[in-house]
C-alpha cells in the first residue's frame, strides 16, 4: 500500500502532462510554490499552478533521466533523494538531488530542492540554457 501523498504527487504529475488545470486544482493548493535553488537562470521561488507548471516544462525540455534512491513519507511531508542524468556539451553529468514535498490537507502546497553540489548544478543550468537559446 502506498502513502496518499505518494498517490497525491502521481496524480500531480497525471495532470500536469495532460495539462488539466482542474485535475491540478483537486490535487495542489491554491498558493503552490516551488523553489529551485541556485544562481542560475531556473533558480527561484515559482509561485502559483502556472508558474510551477512553467518551471516543470523547462525542467522537461532537458532530458533529464531520474533514478529514485529514497524516498521517505510522514503526515506532511515526502522527502525523495535521487540520481538525476543530463547531458551537457556532450558529455554525461550525474547530480544529486532531494525534493522536499510538502502538504496542506492532502494536497500538494510547496516543492523544494536540494542540491548534493550546488556549483555543478548551476554550471550546469546555466550552459544548459545558454546553449538552448543559441
Amino acid at each position: 500500500m502506498t502513502h496518499p501523498h505518494l498517490d497525491t504527487i502521481s496524480r500531480f504529475f497525471e495532470a500536469y502532462s495532460k495539462r488539466d488545470m482542474a485535475a491540478l486544482a483537486e490535487v495542489t493548493t491554491e498558493d503552490l510554490t516551488w523553489h529551485f535553488p541556485g544562481r542560475n537562470p531556473m533558480s527561484g521561488a515559482k509561485r502559483g499552478r502556472e508558474e510551477v507548471m512553467a518551471f516543470f516544462d523547462r525542467m522537461g525540455g532537458m532530458g533529464f533521466r531520474p533514478e529514485k534512491l529514497i524516498t521517505g513519507t510522514n503526515d506532511s511531508y515526502v522527502v525523495e533523494t535521487q540520481w538525476v542524468r543530463g547531458d551537457s556539451d556532450g558529455q554525461e553529468v550525474t547530480m544529486g538531488w532531494t525534493v522536499l514535498w510538502s502538504f496542506v490537507d492532502g494536497k500538494l502546497a510547496s516543492g523544494r530542492h536540494f542540491s548534493a553540489d550546488q556549483y555543478l548544478a548551476d554550471e550546469f543550468f546555466t550552459r544548459r540554457l545558454a546553449t538552448q537559446r543559441s
